[in-house]
């Protein structure tokens, strides 16, 4: 869903349908495609997936310059073309009206999309300010190749299939690979509010959106910042709702404040109508927050389906949902994200969520590290980096237990520790933000935000052709958050103050009250019943000294769960990660390409639609 692909550069017969093919889960209504040239002489080529939600093309051509995007964007009025040309589509429209001054043009845009366009000797990508879409792209033999799936890049068959050194040391501290760099060696993600340019064989990437260089507004009287948070998210969530046509979009409901929110605003402005909303428990032996997801449904009478997730319900297509995952993530959540979003597409093509108010208004992880900030280093802990080890600590995921779970020789060839502590030393050394709690909503938003939160609930949304928009994750979000002081967002312990003021009227206090408890998903249990078998069979020793990553005795005694040696435990998240990763390795390193994604989808004619 809202797939873009494509390249720039030497002309590859056939490579553009070869890309199609790879994403063909993200083309239930078939793609488009169009052709077109740089001043250069480089071949342009732009593919699309068609939208369920839109059937409007969002590819244009004039002379041989052109245009595609996927996803929506808003405010584009000040941009489009005002003549009185035929022009209807607004991707035809933002062509003619972005042709004259393109770098400057592209940095207004605001929505949720990626672009791609080609103007003169140069060719641009772009992704949202805030980065709920993701796009993907690299440089071989002088052809930028760019594709909201990395997999689609791998339509080159000469493009090697190579992990980065210092990949798996990340992926195992975070559960994501934070910043531009992938999995994949060469492979660079499109940080969110960035532009791409392409000329003469080389690519410059600029962020003209920059969260961190956002100034706090303490000109107000502190009663006056709910109010704005909650005429940003007003607007948000229109600009939402705007997207949908016919039927109303899903809200996914988790029981927490955020979600709450944008089911509140939304019950507000679409009175009278019955919105669908969707949850996940995972029975009744476990922790649930139904009675808090329940106030909300009954308050705005929404349509509810209530989804119980087991081990049984997902296994067979565990395999298939790490495929669509793509650049993979650790988080279980995945999961529960997934099952969510085939059960929505049966009843909408839109879906709003809650993701965004953790890193944008003040979520977890502050207070720890606020406390580590007052406290300084541990005893013998070296000074030099200190601030961004407890940042690593405070994932709790393997950072601690990298050298007793990775190979040796590959942790030194990765830079062991010094790397991952260079990886954030800009995020923390940086002049701006001034403020700490500011410093690390920035972090949060461009790390987080960008690489984990959003890129999960996108990829697992686009692959059951599901539309999924964050009201509480927009630039105006994002602006109005930094303006607000940051004591009004973390106010002592009371973490997303600001916006529980905004919303107060409006969710129930009991949600309003509560702490913050996030989606439990009980691997811990998983791995010690339901999918203990599932564990066992695919981390084998032999599996394990086949690959050379891993200690096959350290990931032995996370099988069986002993409690000794094994920093801050959480034995069943890092089963997990470590699940997901090796599904991953067999399909997107180890494993030929499946040959039946290479056969194109229905191809469309821009032009005639």
């Amino acid at each position: 869903m809202a797939c873009l692909f494509g390249y720039c550069g030497p002309p590859a017969d056939g490579l553009l349908a070869r890309m199609a093919g790879l994403l063909a889960h993200r083309c239930p209504s078939g793609w488009e495609r169009a052709r077109g040239a740089t001043a250069a002489g480089d071949t342009v080529e732009i593919g699309h997936g068609v939208a369920a939600w839109n059937r409007e093309s969002q590819l244009a051509r004039r002379d041989s310059t052109l245009l595609g995007y996927g996803g929506v964007l808003f405010e584009t009025d000040a941009l489009l073309e005002r003549d009185d040309s035929p022009i209807q589509t607004v991707a035809a429209r933002l062509l003619a009206g972005l042709r004259s001054n393109p770098t400057s043009s592209l940095a207004r845009l605001t929505g949720v999309f990626v672009l791609a366009m080609n103007q003169g000797d140069a060719f641009y990508l772009v992704r949202d300010p805030a980065g709920v879409k993701v796009l993907y792209w690299t440089v071989h033999q002088g052809r930028l190749l760019f594709a909201s799936e990395i997999k689609a890049l791998f339509a080159d068959p000469t493009l090697p299939r190579r992990m980065r050194a210092g990949a798996l040391p990340e992926y195992l501290s975070f559960s994501f690979i934070p910043g531009a760099n992938t999995l994949f060696a060469d492979i660079e993600e499109l940080p969110p509010g960035s532009i791409l340019e392409f000329r003469h064989g080389q690519a410059r990437v600029r962020r003209h959106f920059r969260v961190e260089d956002l100034e706090t507004d303490a000109s107000r009287p502190a009663e006056d910042y709910p109010l704005l948070v909650r005429a940003a998210l007003e607007q948000s969530v229109a600009e939402c709702l705007a997207v949908c046509s016919g039927k109303p979009p899903v809200v996914f409901l988790s029981g927490g404040i955020d979600s709450s929110a944008v089911l509140a605003v939304a019950g507000q402005q679409l009175s009278g109508t019955r919105i669908p909303t969707f949850s996940v428990h995972f029975g009744a032996e476990y922790a649930r927050e139904n009675e808090f997801v329940q106030m909300m449904v009954d308050r705005y009478q929404t349509d509810h389906h209530w989804l119980e997730v087991r081990p049984a319900g997902f296994l067979d297509q565990l395999r298939e949902i790490i495929w669509r995952l793509d650049d993979p993530i650790g988080d279980p959540v995945t999961v529960p994200n997934d099952l969510l979003a085939r059960a929505a597409a049966q009843v909408a093509d839109v879906v709003l969520n809650g993701e965004g108010g953790d890193p944008c208004l003040g979520g977890p992880k502050n207070i720890p590290m606020l406390l580590a900030r007052l406290y300084g280093p541990l005893p013998g802990e070296p000074a030099a980096g200190w601030l961004e080890r407890n940042y690593l600590r405070a994932f709790q995921r393997c950072y601690q237990d990298l050298n007793a779970l990775l190979d040796p020789a590959l942790l030194r060839e990765a830079g062991g520790d010094d790397a991952l502590v260079g990886l954030l030393e800009p995020y923390f050394q940086a002049p701006t933000p001034r403020d700490f709690v500011n410093k690390l909503t920035s972090i949060n938003i461009r790390l987080k935000g960008a690489n984990l939160i959003l890129v999960k609930v996108e990829k697992m949304t686009a692959g059951h052709g599901v539309l999924a928009l964050p009201p509480l994750f927009s630039r105006r979000i994002i602006e109005t958050s930094m303006a607000c002081p940051p004591a009004l967002r973390l106010e002592g312990a009371v973490e997303k103050s600001v916006l529980k003021k905004a919303v107060r009227d409006l969710v129930p206090e009991a949600i309003i009250a509560r702490p913050k408890s996030g989606m439990m998903v009980p691997v811990r249990f998983w791995f010690q019943g339901e999918m203990r078998r599932y564990g066992q069979h695919l981390l084998t020793r032999a599996n394990l000294q086949r690959l050379g990553l891993f200690d096959p005795d350290y990931v032995q005694r996370l099988l069986d769960y002993e409690m000794e040696g094994v920093p801050g435990l959480r034995h069943g998240l890092k089963l997990w990660m470590l699940v997901t990763f090796l599904l991953w390795y067999e399909q997107m390193v180890e494993a030929p390409l499946p040959s039946s994604r290479f056969a194109p989808p229905r191809e469309i004619d821009p032009g005639r639609r």
